[in-house]
């Protein structure tokens, strides 16, 4: 199990993982004494220099991620740090993690036997907590998917409500995508190192990990594009609606000009205007306007340009 430090805990010996969440001084100072390591302080590893987050120190690898991020909720990407050496691994983070929460409790199945197992069964965690993460957000695109590609004509209202959805799991799938980029660079960075002390099983192990995140890294790039479709079908439908509108408008427009022109004509006061001495002149007028109304919707409706509203 890896120990979480606390304040005026013994300092241990023979540990393995020493796994500090978000320490004080008291507590980097205690881990410093276990560990003979310089304990990387978060601004070491928020940095974004590519070698100030991967490098090596005498017999120790310093590697970091930036933004790492593996809760539900609303837990904002944190650094997350961790330097292995042949003797321990030591991790730095700032947030709760279930990653962590579940290779430790793998070891009490398969108890490790040394630093580079330990290490290796935490980014296994990592990566097979992210690839269920990504399934999950596909279950849910499929899900979209059928609600925005349907017979039944949605409003405005409901393809706003299908856009947030498909932010919200763009938000999900940016976090993931953000840990795992952090994550293979640290495994192409061990197995371009392979140390000595890292005993041929890892190393395999670690190629299993690094074809993973390949392959998720493939998976990603599904998934985005699935996204961006749902938004750009979303979209294109709110347009059509909108061309609906603009559609029955212009018909609305075109059939009550013949009206208005009969209407204006009749309406004039001349004095010699051969209708007003018509017996059915209103009634006549009142007809020529509705035909004059009703003639040009029967056309629309014939040439099909009203098919749909």
């Amino acid at each position: 199990m890896p120990l979480q430090w606390q304040k005026d805990m013994p300092i241990p010996h023979g540990i393995l993982w020493l796994d500090l969440i978000d320490p004080d001084e008291d507590e980097r100072e205690c881990a410093r004494k276990v560990t003979n390591l310089r304990i990387p302080l978060r601004h070491d590893i928020d940095s974004l220099a590519l070698s100030s987050r991967i490098r090596t120190d005498d017999d120790a690898m310093y590697l970091s991620v930036p933004y790492f991020a593996d809760c539900e909720g609303h837990h904002a990407p944190a650094p997350l740090g961790i330097v292995v050496t042949a003797k321990v691994l030591l991790t730095v983070r700032f947030a709760p993690s279930k990653a962590f929460d579940l290779a430790a409790s793998n070891s009490d199945e398969h108890p490790w036997t040394s630093s580079a197992d330990a290490l290796a069964t935490l980014l296994e965690s990592i990566v097979n907590l992210a690839a269920g993460r990504m399934e999950a957000v596909a279950v849910d695109l499929r899900k979209l998917s059928e609600r925005v590609f349907t017979r039944t004509r949605l409003g405005t209202a409901a393809l706003r409500n299908c856009m947030l959805d498909v932010g919200h799991l763009e938000g999900q799938q940016t976090r993931n995508r953000s840990s795992l980029l952090g994550i293979q660079r640290i495994v192409s960075f061990v197995r371009s190192k392979s140390p000595e002390w890292m005993s041929d099983d890892v190393e395999v192990r670690l190629r299993v990990v690094d074809h993973d995140l390949r392959t998720l890294d493939e998976f990603d790039d599904q998934l985005t594009n699935k996204l961006q479709f749902l938004l750009d079908a979303s979209l294109g439908f709110i347009n059509t609606d909108q061309n609906h509108v603009m559609k029955v408008l212009t018909v609305a427009s075109v059939a009550t000009i013949p009206p208005i022109i009969l209407a204006g004509v009749w309406g004039m006061n001349f004095k010699h205007m051969p209708e007003l001495d018509w017996y059915w002149s209103y009634p006549l007028a009142l007809a020529a306007i509705a035909i004059s109304t009703i003639l040009p919707v029967l056309f629309f409706k014939w040439r099909g340009w009203l098919s749909g509203d």
